[in-house]
């Protein structure tokens, strides 16, 4: 493994350094303050030989990190004052690889985007293998400690029980990516049959059920309309479930629908009365001929291909994170019949939405074979910076993908824009791609110029939606199960009681969705098979890591 000029320890002599790096390492040769600068950049002082390796995987449209090939290494190698050595591996490969590398000790000074859970985290830091980052961040990372302080539910997600931090998260996504479980519903076909935009479930259903049967697209032919669909098993928030359950009780699959109560109690979502009255309601739409019977097994390329059809549309209502599910979203003409319907309001005056919290991923640790830790902190001290993360993210600005906004140019709420995004979908080696941590500020969706129509301009649309009908009803993030660490032995607990739990569900789901078997007649031996798959066992190592969480 090419590992540029600092050569890797083993495993065991590694965790036999100091810190990161031990008396007889390299950094320790030379006095702190003849290699690093005081402040800002270059981080190290000219005539010092530095050189820093990392491990990453290559993303869409990079296919080499070096800095001979992609110019953002050029200008981090510039801007730092240290050589940037990559390990690099397809993005498909890289957990595997990252595993094999772990293994064998052969490590490098850095972890880039392996998006590290919790156990991983506590296994290599109490091994002595990722170091803690929070002292660093303290002493060298302003930035990253402003982001931390302004976001501390990040900050204790991601600070172990042993009270460190050994990852930097990255911080930070669109505004409607946070309630991205919305349901498109076609306005046309309300226009064609002079209905209103549905409130509640039951005019959402009554809607469906018009769908069905008064020819909504208009071509003469009632049977052709598919009113409401979906795929349960793949795409991007293609399951209807998450909008349609929102209004019944609040909840959330990014929590496993794991929900607390006013007592500080770990509860399941789907062994609840109002589960059982959702369920109901789906079978209802099922039994009216509205819910498609293939959304249990339709992938997302038929999904896709069900909104796209040729000819007249036959597609009524779907869910998903865009219009991109089910066309392609330079299909204006398809696209701009929809609208994101707000979230319903359930027959006991629940009106909530799925939400999916910005806890932050783990994108960045440093290991012990890294002797110049203070280096890599300022490093990504720059990536929590507007500039460091568009150089990240999209490359120098004026290099076709990213251009500074001409005078006048508005962004998608109407003031002035800063930045204009190019499309760039074929381009090579412009960017990163955005690896490793960095921060997209809660404005970041407004630096960039809206289209021209804004009726074909989808990132209105989605910001929007998200700020205007979906975000004021999302649930407290007290009332959510927030990530948390488990012990070995629990993370064993659950993945074995959780497998055969969901495929229980799943199939339970289907048959009381489809009517094989009643809800109400088959619901106590739900719960009981429930129990019997280790629920109780599931939710007591639920609760026993939450309260440690909170007792941090």
């Amino acid at each position: 493994m090419k590992l540029g000029k600092l050569a890797v320890l083993p495993m065991l002599a590694a965790a036999m350094l100091v810190g990161c790096g031990g008396d007889e390492s390299a950094a320790s040769k030379v006095a702190h303050d003849d290699l690093y600068t005081e402040s800002g950049y270059p981080v190290i002082k000219e005539g010092n030989d530095v050189s820093i390796s990392f491990f990453v995987g290559l993303r869409p449209g990079v296919t080499s990190y070096t800095s001979e090939i992609n110019p953002v290494t050029a200008h981090m190698e510039e801007k730092m004052g240290f050589d940037m050595e990559f390990v690099e591996t397809t993005d498909a490969d890289k957990k595997q690889k990252f595993n094999v590398m772990m293994t064998g000790g052969d490590y490098t000074d850095v972890i880039l985007d392996i998006w590290s859970s919790h156990s991983e985290l506590a296994l290599y830091g109490n091994q002595g293998i990722f170091i803690p980052l929070e002292d660093l961040i303290a002493e060298h990372a302003p930035n990253i400690q402003a982001v931390l302080d302004a976001h501390p539910e990040v900050r204790d997600t991601w600070t172990m029980e042993d009270g460190h931090m050994y990852t930097l998260p990255r911080i930070g996504n669109s505004t409607h990516s946070e309630v991205a479980n919305r349901m498109w519903l076609n306005k046309e076909w309300l226009d064609n049959l002079g209905l209103e935009v549905p409130t509640t479930t039951e005019e959402f259903f009554d809607v469906l059920v018009a769908f069905k049967e008064q020819d909504a697209n208009g071509n003469g032919d009632p049977n052709d309309e598919v009113p409401l669909s979906g795929a349960m098993s793949s795409g991007w928030n293609t399951n209807p479930i998450p909008y349609i359950s929102n209004a019944f009780i609040p909840n959330t699959n990014s929590s496993n629908y794991l929900n607390i109560d006013e007592n500080g109690k770990v509860y399941y979502v789907k062994a609840t009365d109002e589960w059982k009255e959702f369920l109901k309601y789906m079978n209802r739409l099922h039994e009216a001929g509205v819910l498609d019977p293939l959304i249990f097994s339709q992938t997302k390329d038929q999904l896709l291909k069900l909104g796209s059809n040729p000819g007249d549309i036959i597609l009524g209502a779907t869910t998903g994170g865009s219009v991109s599910v089910f066309t392609n979203t330079s299909n204006f003409d398809i696209w701009t019949n929809y609208i994101a319907l707000p979230p319903l309001e359930g027959p006991e005056g629940v009106r909530s939405a799925a939400r999916a919290p910005d806890y932050g991923s783990a994108t960045l640790s440093i290991t012990n074979a890294c002797e110049f830790p203070e280096a890599v902190i300022r490093w990504a001290d720059y990536l929590y910076t507007e500039e460091g993360l568009l150089w990240s993210q999209f490359g120098e600005i004026g290099n076709g993908q990213l251009e500074y906004a001409k005078e006048g140019e508005l962004n998608i709420i109407g003031e002035p824009a800063k930045y204009t995004r190019l499309p760039a979908d074929n381009a090579k080696n412009l960017s990163w791609n955005r690896i490793g941590s960095d921060y997209r500020p809660a404005d970041y969706d407004l630096w960039f110029t809206a289209k021209e129509n804004p009726a074909e301009d989808i990132e209105k649309v989605l910001y929007e939606s998200a700020v205007n009908d979906y975000l004021p009803c999302v649930p407290d993030l007290a009332t959510l199960m927030p990530k948390v660490e488990f012990s070995i032995d629990e993370s064993r607990t659950i993945v074995d009681i959780i497998t055969n739990m969901n495929l229980y569900i799943d199939q339970a789901t289907a048959e009381f969705i489809t009517g094989i078997k009643d809800v109400e007649e088959g619901w106590d031996q739900y719960l009981e098979m429930l129990d019997k798959n280790g629920l109780q066992e599931y939710l007591k190592v639920q609760q026993t890591a939450y309260d440690r969480f909170m007792d941090k």
